[in-house]
């Protein structure tokens, strides 16, 4: 079946397996299925539609709407949500279900969903079983960390997004790491600095796509080896004087090494794609799965179509951000969930549709923070005869209901059932969510499309004095945990943490003279995008698709030409 998006006007195929899966997952309500339709929009707008509900980085100061309690959330302060503490929203202070309401028939459902999550308190942070970990967002079983976003067991981490990792600063979905710095999409590393796409290493400087290397500066595409230096072998004692002899510390060294590691990386061959255990899969970075297509950064996974950052999941189509779920569609955030459709950030619970931060429960429509229930709509408890004599009429309303946008405010034809909450919805604005990191527009675009924008009035008014860094770090005292520094880029203020300088001090390494956003900015710039194309293997010329277009200049090659010449 072939489509046009009607938001971006691409054109995009749903395959005969695509229908197959939404039937599969299409809820059946007392012995009667109500089908989930196609799509209407593309699946990079349905995903950038998803992303729009999703604020990681940008946290504010406010106050508790239950205690008054000053506190950091990532809802700024004239957001029109009520917003408790994490203690205070898990408490049994309050109940969702004093907020319920009956269905109103002669309304979309979008608008009365709109409304109730207006009054319904919301979390202030996304933290799950943390410990002295205040100022991270969307995390779980985190210890001693400091803003990082998305992140689950880890320790000792700062900015970024670290899984399974100990003492980590400024990485980007790295996975069972120790001791590494600056590092982007990478697996099982310890003790390595500015690299990217490598994997169970150690004792790696500015690299590329190694595996199993250690001790090794500016090089890649290498396998297995050691003491090597911009590709070249060194004997131990050799190479042990040229470390010694490197300043990481200095700029002009970083640049170099950067400079040269660029030049080799246009030299090697390249993998069209990034993944290991697979079978029959599309995509970048997705490993140990079977049959998960058009995806990115998924691991453990079977039966999947268009997700993203995700594990464990098994037929699933459009998740994000999410573990452990099964027979789940537009879904976005936290885990264990299983038959949930067009819902976010929900945990442990089971087929319920349009839901929002609900949690141990099952049979939930239009809930939001509804927590230990079962047979609820719009947070109003029914019976389960009830709730399934109720919910198919709302199903049949919402599939007469014509939607204006499933995107935006515009003029598109559709209809409410089957489409995820609409952007311009969304208590974030445009540019607060990660839509903004994967699908950045200007607030003039965002404006134009009837979704929000926030000026946050940050302190690019700082008027204190303008603090010279020195680039040896050998020079820096604890005295600059005191100070307040500027972005070199953006002008933001930021701060170094004590345990950030002892990072630093411990392996030699410059202080940012960036903020941590701007730093992140740069580490997703260096990545490919998530889309594929076609072209042919650099080698054998066989037709390939890979998220390298095809005017890129690396040497890319298939599967079978890239094992040959790498191992």
């Amino acid at each position: 079946m072939q489509k046009t998006c009607p938001h971006c006007r691409q054109s995009f195929f749903i395959s005969d397996e695509d229908l197959k899966f939404y039937e599969k997952v299409s809820p059946i309500i007392a012995g009667k299925q109500y089908l989930v339709p196609p799509p209407t929009l593309c699946p990079e707008c349905r995903q950038q539609r998803r992303f729009s509900w999703r604020n990681e980085r940008h946290l504010y100061h406010r106050k508790s709407d239950l205690s008054g309690k000053q506190i950091i959330s990532n809802l700024h302060p004239g957001a029109a949500v009520p917003i408790y503490e994490i203690q205070e929203w898990w408490s049994d202070e309050w109940n969702a279900l004093n907020y319920g309401r009956d269905f109103d028939f002669s309304r979309p459902f979008f608008e009365q969903f709109a409304e109730l999550q207006k009054v319904v308190p919301q979390l202030n942070l996304c933290i799950w079983y943390c410990e002295n970990s205040g100022y991270c967002n969307y995390v779980g079983n985190v210890k001693n960390s400091y803003l990082i976003y998305g992140s689950v067991y880890s320790e000792d981490c700062y900015y970024g997004s670290p899984y399974y990792s100990k003492n980590c600063l400024d990485t980007l979905v790295v996975r069972e790491c120790e001791w590494c710095y600056e590092c982007v999409d990478c697996r099982k590393l310890y003790e390595c600095f500015y690299c990217q796409d490598c994997h169970s290493s150690s004792g790696l400087i500015f690299c590329f796509d190694l595996q199993g290397c250690t001790d090794c500066i500016g090089c890649a595409g290498l396998r297995n080896k050691k003491y090597y230096i911009f590709n070249q072998p060194y004997t131990a004692r050799e190479y042990a004087q040229k470390k010694n002899e490197l300043k990481l510390w200095n700029p002009i060294v970083r640049q170099e090494l950067a400079a040269k590691l660029d030049t080799l990386k246009k030299e090697i061959p390249h993998r069209y794609m990034q993944s290991n255990q697979v079978e029959n899969v599309s995509g970048n970075y997705v490993y140990q799965s079977k049959n998960v297509l058009d995806s990115y950064y998924a691991d453990r996974s079977e039966d999947c179509r268009f997700v993203a950052q995700v594990v464990d999941l098994k037929n699933c189509y459009d998740n994000n951000y999410t573990e452990e779920n099964e027979f789940c569609y537009e879904y976005l955030g936290a885990y264990q969930v299983r038959n949930v459709l067009f819902s976010k950030f929900c945990n442990r619970v089971e087929n319920c549709l349009y839901c929002d931060s609900c949690f141990h429960g099952h049979d939930l429509f239009g809930c939001i923070s509804v927590r230990n229930k079962n047979y609820c709509i719009l947070n109003k408890q029914y019976s389960k005869e009830e709730y399934e004599k109720l919910l198919p009429k709302i199903i049949e309303h919402m599939m007469k209901t014509p939607l204006t946008s499933p995107l935006r405010g515009g003029k598109e034809e559709g209809q409410e059932w089957g489409e995820f909450f609409p952007a311009s919805h969304s208590f974030f604005s445009y540019n607060e969510s990660v839509a903004q990191e994967y699908f950045p527009l200007s607030s003039e675009q965002v404006t134009a499309e009837g979704w929000q924008w926030y000026e946050e009035e940050n302190a690019k008014n700082y008027l204190g004095p303008k603090l010279e860094l020195p680039d040896d770090i050998e020079l820096v005292t604890e005295n600059i945990c005191e100070q307040i520094l500027l972005c070199e880029v953006t002008g933001k203020p930021y701060k170094i943490i004590p345990q950030e300088l002892q990072f630093y001090k411990k392996f030699q390494l410059p202080l940012p003279r960036k903020c941590p956003d701007e730093r992140h900015k740069e580490r997703i710039a260096l990545r490919n995008p998530r889309q594929l194309w076609q072209r042919a293997c650099s080698q054998c010329k066989k037709q390939i698709h890979t998220s390298y277009a095809p005017d890129r200049p690396e040497k890319v090659y298939c599967e079978e030409c890239y094992l040959a010449a790498v191992y």
